[in-house]
């Protein structure tokens, strides 16, 4: 159980920083 709620934190993470420089740098992204 411990497992699944860091794999949830760490994906989580990850979408929560890409959304930020998506809307910071949108030029990056297509």
């Amino acid at each position: 159980m411990t497992f699944f709620y860091l794999l949830c934190g760490v994906v989580g993470g990850m979408v929560f920083l890409y959304l930020v420089v998506a809307l910071l740098k949108p030029e990056m992204f297509p």
